[in-house]
């Protein structure tokens, strides 16, 4: 039933899934600010060309009431022809020179999204792209450009070759190395004897490659994972992805983003691109050029290694050997983030009898089913996050303070064989008043068999327990995402 407005059945363009992520943007065509055509862009799930999620277009005129789709309500035009690249949402307010738009998608796909072998997050975003129209032989067409990287290029370790013949077993390569690098090549297939060629990236000694390459009769770019990884991406996704190419001039471009776990390629200045992510192993950087079936003439190629853009941990502590026991652990630029569906432990090597151990900690809000039993009032998917002590080398046995975020109380809890057991609890006779995404202070002091807590500095917990006299010190998320830092502790202490 509609909402509002009327609503009829689309018999344009793909119809194997839903419907969604729907982008309508005015595009100049070739860079001529004058002449434009609108878009509209819809992501879908199922059906897109790869099998699963992707999305598709339509160019048009658009009235501000009515877009009207000027090819044949049967023609489809994808947007990308790879897994890994679906809700594509574009900026508004940021234009190129010309009125080009730029967006990026979200580079998985829901057929093995949830599954991917990947820690301590799942998937990415796309690089950002420029997008704008283009005259073809076959009508206008979406033409999509990756922005600059180049301020994260290592320039001192470019490697570049001029007018070099490729044939069947091509060493070119050989010596290079690496997980993460740009790559810009340009083929002249005017005179090529080649059915195929291309390169083999992120290969291994155990027959582990990605190939991307070209198909000269087919005139098709693709990329081929079917030896990328051991991940099982599942029946309904298929191995080789590929998109219609046509060569300009004689000359075939591949602009290609290698990185850790994914692919980027844009044939001939993104007229055709392929996105997909792959799970190699660590040690496969290995590079092949090739060609098949006859040589094929290489006029440039130039690789950019790229350096990282995660900054290094903001995570501060006087703490040192910590060692995660469960759950998922990662440094970032916040601190040192936990992650965990019930109770997760992360230890460091040192341990204390008496002393005051403190903490800064925020309890983020996750999205989720809206009915999920963790959320809070206001909608927020938390738990805890807790300071541990005098623990035991797994966490199994040991003291936790925690500030719980769903329940709305500050808790000392004893883990005994790994069951947790409340000692004592803090809510402010009902006046406590914790939320999501709020920054508190944790501190625990302890003098014999004497255990104090603060809140924001505010006693919250002051009881006596003798289970436990001595062990290490550690943090604890239950049933959220957490993030610890300016962690400290100093022994000896029996005072607040």
């Amino acid at each position: 039933m509609a909402v509002s407005g009327e609503w009829i059945p689309s018999t344009h363009g793909s119809n194997g899934g839903i419907w969604e992520c729907p982008a309508l943007v005015e595009l100049p065509i070739d860079g001529d600010p004058t002449k434009t055509k609108w878009v509209l862009q819809v992501s879908l799930n199922d059906g897109a060309p790869a099998g699963g999620s992707g999305g598709q277009y339509f160019v048009g005129s658009f009235d501000g009431k009515t877009f009207e789709n000027e090819n044949p309500s049967d023609q489809v035009l994808w947007s990308d022809y790879g897994a890994d690249f679906y809700a594509a949402v574009e900026w508004s307010g940021i234009e190129g020179e010309n009125g080009e738009k730029y967006w990026l998608g979200w580079m998985s796909n829901w057929h093995y999204a949830n599954n991917t072998p990947t820690s301590t997050w799942r998937s990415s975003m796309s690089l950002p792209r420029k997008m704008e129209l283009t005259e073809t032989e076959e009508g206008v067409r979406l033409k999509q450009t990756p922005v600059s990287i180049n301020s994260i290029r290592d320039k001192n370790q470019k490697v570049s070759y001029q007018n070099k013949v490729i044939s069947d077993e091509s060493n070119l390569l050989d010596d290079f190395s690496g997980d993460a690098y740009e790559m810009i090549a340009e083929f002249d297939v005017s005179n090529t004897t080649a059915t195929e060629f291309g390169f083999e990236v992120r290969k291994g000694s155990t027959n582990e490659y990605t190939k991307i390459g070209y198909e000269v009769g087919n005139k098709q770019l693709f990329v081929d994972r079917k030896n990328s990884d051991s991940f099982d991406y599942g029946s309904n996704v298929v191995n080789i992805h590929k998109g219609p190419l046509s060569v300009s001039n004689g000359t075939l471009k591949m602009h290609i983003f290698v990185d850790h776990s994914a692919v980027e390629v844009f044939g001939n200045d993104g007229e055709t691109v392929i996105t997909d992510q792959i799970f190699p192993s660590p040690t496969s950087k290995g590079v092949k050029i090739y060609s098949k079936d006859g040589n094929v003439t290489l006029k440039s190629l130039n690789i950019y290694p790229v350096k990282s853009i995660w900054k290094k941990s903001g995570f501060k502590s006087t703490l040192n050997g910590w060692k995660a026991v469960n759950g998922k652990w990662a440094d970032t630029i916040a601190g040192k983030q936990g992650q965990s569906s019930g109770d997760a432990f992360i230890l460091s090597n040192e341990a204390g009898s008496n002393f005051k151990y403190e903490a800064d900690m925020k309890i983020l809000d996750t999205d989720s089913h809206p009915n999920d039993p963790n959320k809070d009032t206001a909608g927020n998917l938390v738990g805890a996050g807790a300071l541990v002590f005098r623990s035991d080398s797994e966490g199994k046995n040991a003291y936790a303070v925690n500030v719980d975020v769903k329940n709305n109380v500050v808790k000392l809890i004893k883990f005994v064989n790994g069951v947790g057991h409340d000692l004592a609890s803090y809510n402010n006779d009902g006046n406590l008043k914790l939320q999501a995404n709020e920054n508190h202070h944790l501190k625990v002091v302890t003098a014999g068999d004497n255990i104090k807590a603060y809140l924001d500095d505010k006693l919250a917990i002051d009881t006596n327990d003798q289970t436990y006299k001595e062990g290490y010190f550690g943090l604890n998320v239950w049933d959220s995402t957490v993030v610890f830092n300016q962690v400290k502790n100093k022994v000896n202490m029996g005072t607040r």
